[in-house]
């Protein structure tokens, strides 16, 4: 991406378990990051992976051709450089890294396979990257389609306290317990306890935490992002054109999200399409992702949810930037801060 390319111009790309993500920024001054592009594809390319631990040829093709779109489009907007990170079932698939040097060689991007605690860690720094004055205690989860990366921070140090990830996401939990047009309890009792079983094996709960889980104002902050956090936030809100400022820190009630949980699990997937805010593509996927974020809140007994639309693809471009720059530390607070985007 060199021949034309702007200095100052970067993207990220985010390959997920139900979507691949692009981002576009370009850096004014010293610090001012505006944002100039925003997509998302809904490709699958979970879809069927539990069977055999491989993606599926016809995901891959879909996946590839996505990412010649998003090639051509950086042209469009001279892309200086590009940081891809393949997360989820791209990371645990016997085929994965074989597919990301397929892609290098026809769209010329480098795509590279996030360890779980390199995507917690993006995740979270994105995260931090638009709360604007959080707690001492963050705790972070980006819910994917196959995985859901946790990080505990110190978010006024910037330090990690812990970090974990567990092979739960919306896609496989659905495809697994879920896979009917309309959910049994029988079928949602099995997923939550597999959700809380997977939570138990690799999380630790509250009580053996000691003074960094506190349940007050002051305390822990449970902050969530990714596609079905968003949605609820969106859902929540009722947007019919998703703005993801309006849900950049809007607060969820627990309440609220088990009553959402009900309704989904009494409509077809066919009438989840009609619901404002849910976004197309995901209306199958919405009732495990929406009953795996009341695990999480159950799991650390919190009440509310804190909703952010940025994370991994934002902690991608953070760290590049940084990088770039030479800017020494490459902390999870990043001294860039978002400005509009241009007309």
């Amino acid at each position: 991406m060199d021949s034309g390319c702007n200095p100052a111009t970067y993207a990220s790309i985010d390959i997920g378990s139900h979507t691949i993500r692009l981002l576009v920024g370009r850096r004014l001054g010293d610090t001012l990051l505006v944002p100039l592009l925003s997509e998302r594809r809904v490709t699958r390319l979970a879809k069927g992976f539990q069977e055999e631990q491989t993606l599926r040829p016809s995901q891959l093709d879909l996946s590839t051709r996505v990412l010649e779109e998003y090639r051509d489009c950086m042209a469009r907007f001279g892309v200086k450089a590009v940081a891809c990170g393949a997360t989820g079932v791209v990371r645990k698939s016997k085929n994965g890294r074989q597919w990301l040097r397929s892609i290098e060689e026809v769209t010329g991007i480098q795509g590279r396979i996030l360890s779980e605690e390199t995507e917690a860690f993006l995740s979270a720094k994105g995260i931090l990257g638009v709360l604007p004055a959080p707690p001492e205690r963050v705790l972070c989860f980006d819910l994917g389609g196959s995985t859901t990366e946790f990080l505990l921070t110190d978010a006024r140090q910037g330090h990690v306290l812990w970090s974990s990830s567990v092979f739960i996401g919306a896609a496989t939990i659905t495809e697994k317990y879920l896979p009917a047009d309309s959910a049994s309890s029988r079928c949602l009792s099995l997923a939550g306890a597999a959700i809380r079983e997977a939570l138990s094996k690799k999380l630790p709960h509250p009580s053996s935490m000691g003074s960094s889980c506190p349940d007050s104002p002051e305390g822990l902050l449970l902050v969530g992002t990714a596609g079905t956090v968003t949605t609820l936030g969106a859902m929540f809100l009722g947007m019919e054109h998703y703005e993801p400022y309006r849900v950049n820190g809007l607060e969820l009630d627990g309440d609220w999200i088990c009553r959402t949980l009900d309704d989904l699990a009494g409509l077809p997937v066919r009438k989840r399409k009609g619901i404002p805010g849910l976004e197309e593509g995901r209306e199958d996927i919405i009732l495990g992702g929406t009953l795996i974020v009341r695990e999480i809140l159950r799991w650390f007994e919190k009440k509310t949810l804190t909703v952010s639309d940025a994370g991994l693809l934002e902690g991608l471009l953070f760290q590049l930037i940084e990088e770039d720059l030479g800017w020494s530390g490459g902390g999870l607070r990043t001294p860039l801060t978002w400005g509009l985007q241009e007309g």
